[in-house]
């Protein structure tokens, strides 16, 4: 088994300026959904890994963030895009935080999943620096902070592309010449 996990903040959705706090603040990015719809028809686990030090600044609740993953859910559904996991840390200094390992255990331990036939995608260097330490092939995205993010690389990622969907057809294209019975690897 092998999953893709995703930041959420500027990766499926637009991230204002400031903490997402309420559904009404929250916009995927009208390529999300085909894009996770990608990785649901390859086979993949969809998990989100998400910092959302907000609830610890009181910025918002751990109920304002349910709210706002099941509206999140619930748009993604009606394109048939689905989430297997959403994992967050509502802290600012823990061990659950990106790059550290906590939401990368708790993911492991339910899915069981090898990390090197895995991936992970986000705009941020705590995305790529969190993949990297773990073994996922990291792409970062142009989305969100991406384009900063470009200018200040604590870590190379493996593939710079312009969004999730761009990162999901890439994925496509290295699954399906794996697949192929007539690829021969140089």
């Amino acid at each position: 088994m092998n999953v893709v996990f995703f930041d959420r903040d500027g990766t499926i959705n637009e991230d204002p300026n400031g903490y997402i706090s309420s559904p009404e603040n929250f916009k995927l990015y009208p390529f999300t959904a085909q894009a996770i719809s990608i990785f649901n028809k390859l086979g993949y686990k969809t998990i989100i890994v998400s910092n959302q030090s907000g609830i610890e600044r009181g910025y918002f609740t751990e109920n304002d963030l349910y709210k706002i993953h099941k509206y999140m859910i619930d748009e993604l559904a009606k394109e048939n895009a689905y989430i297997d996991m959403i994992l967050y840390s509502p802290y600012i200094d823990h061990y659950t935080r990106k790059p550290k390992s906590g939401m990368f255990i708790e993911a492991l331990k339910k899915y069981k999943f090898k990390a090197n036939h895995s991936y992970m995608i986000g705009d941020k260097n705590s995305d790529i620096e969190f993949g990297k330490k773990h073994g996922l092939t990291t792409f970062l995205v142009k989305t969100g902070e991406g384009l900063n993010t470009m200018k200040n690389l604590n870590v190379n990622p493996d593939f710079i592309v312009d969004n999730i969907l761009s990162a999901a057809n890439t994925v496509a294209a290295i699954s399906d010449r794996h697949n192929r019975t007539d690829y021969v690897s140089p």
